[in-house]
């Protein structure tokens, strides 16, 4: 594991984190991906807790039309491509993204007056989610570029700003 802490504008603390899992993982498949990683809103009647934590910590937006000053908003669109298509099965890309199952299932999410369905879910780790109740993006990645750029990221230092005080003296 690697990890480093930062704190955003508002003071709050952000961590990134890069885990290795023991099993192969070289060759990815959706059922794989989809058993650590989710970006699905989960049955209520199933999992209680866990729509109530995805109501709470991992639905994005709302953005978009629906409210176009939202921080996200970058030229009238979503810096974070929310919503997200509908796909029926987790894919990776040519790229090596990784296209997270969005079942179309009639699940939704109230918020901010809106019904968000599974567009709007952030993809996390179920086990994550319920063990520590907050907003923990988790993504799939096996790409030796994604990696470098990772590693760039945990390890740069912590954020520095120089202040430089002067006494002014007052003409008599």
């Amino acid at each position: 594991m690697l990890h480093t802490m930062e704190f955003q504008k508002r003071r709050l603390p952000h961590a990134h984190i890069i885990l290795w899992t023991a099993a192969d993982t070289s060759d990815p498949t959706p059922t794989m991906i989809d058993s650590y990683v989710s970006a699905e809103i989960p049955n209520p009647k199933d999992d209680p807790l866990g729509y109530a934590l995805v109501a709470e910590h991992m639905i994005h937006g709302p953005c978009g039309p629906q409210n176009p000053t939202c921080p996200c908003m970058k030229d009238g669109k979503c810096s974070k491509h929310f919503p997200k298509p509908y796909h029926e099965e987790t894919s990776v890309n040519f790229d090596g993204f990784a296209l997270y199952k969005h079942c179309q299932n009639n699940l939704y999410i109230e918020k901010g007056g809106l019904q968000m369905d599974n567009r709007w879910v952030v993809p996390y780790n179920i086990i994550l989610l319920k063990k520590y109740q907050a907003h923990i993006n988790v993504e799939w990645c096996n790409k030796s570029t994604f990696i470098k750029y990772l590693f760039k990221y945990v390890t740069k230092g912590a954020d520095c700003s120089k202040v430089y005080l002067e006494r002014i003296r007052r003409a008599e």
